[in-house]
């Protein structure tokens, strides 16, 4: 009866021991935790603590957590510089009528709104002095049967008919811009503003060409303002392009 009485208690206490061990054990243990497969993304963890939003979604494969509290955030690209809008570039590079060491010349024709920014700088030019600088009517700078320079480039650019003079004047070509000043050092530069030419439509210089002449424009005499021969020629094209055809609009040589 002792005996039995004895193993009565031991069974007792063993179921006991049984259902209280689950009660007990804390959580976030093995028993509690899902277990990945492996090579699995870690399961969500249990604890007594709960969990930041953050570390469930490192957690749980989702988003990226976020930086801590009071971590400076990366800085934002930088966007890039606008591009004014209706601007377009176009440009002439000048070739010499005969050989002459040193020469260059460029000419470049920015358009926004309803002008034209011309902007030109020579060097390797004699002499000194005024020289007339107009925009003619052909994109073509080649010589003539007879050797003569440049004559295929034609006359002044004139698509309104108007009588030749600087480009301050009320009436003038189109393609007048006045005299480019060339100093002691062969150097000139240019820059004038016009509304009588543009980079689209009749008044285009895309695919005519700009001249430079030996002497002075004088701003009155027709049609050329007795500018002299012509010293250098560029065909005016789109930056990186080539000049479509134009025809039409020539005053004088």
């Amino acid at each position: 009866m002792k005996r039995a009485r004895i193993g009565w208690v031991v069974v007792t206490a063993l179921a006991l021991l049984a259902l209280a061990l689950p009660a007990c054990e804390p959580k976030g243990s093995p028993a509690t935790t899902a277990k990945a497969a492996p090579g699995a993304k870690p399961a969500v963890k249990v604890s007594d603590e709960p969990m930041k939003p953050e570390e469930i979604a490192a957690a749980s494969g989702g988003a990226a957590a976020a930086p801590p509290a009071g971590a400076g955030a990366a800085a934002p690209a930088a966007p890039a510089a606008p591009v004014a809008p209706g601007t377009v570039i176009a440009q002439a590079v000048l070739q010499p009528a005969k050989e002459t060491p040193g020469f260059s010349g460029t000419v470049t024709f920015t358009a926004t709104g309803g002008e034209v920014h011309v902007v030109a700088d020579v060097a390797g030019v004699t002499p000194p002095g005024n020289h007339g600088f107009h925009v003619h009517e052909n994109g073509k700078c080649e010589r003539d049967p007879a050797g003569k320079d440049f004559t295929t480039a034609g006359g002044h650019f004139n698509p309104a008919g108007a009588p030749h003079a600087c480009p301050d004047a009320a009436s003038h070509h189109a393609g007048d811009l006045g005299n480019i000043v060339i100093q002691a050092d062969g150097k000139g530069h240019l820059d004038v503003t016009t509304s009588a030419l543009s980079l689209s439509g009749p008044t285009s210089v895309i695919g005519r060409s700009l001249i430079l002449h030996s002497a002075a424009d004088d701003c009155t005499t027709q049609p050329t303002g007795n500018a002299g021969g012509r010293l250098a020629c560029g065909v005016i094209t789109t930056v990186g392009g080539t000049a479509p055809g134009a025809a039409g609009g020539a005053s004088g040589h």
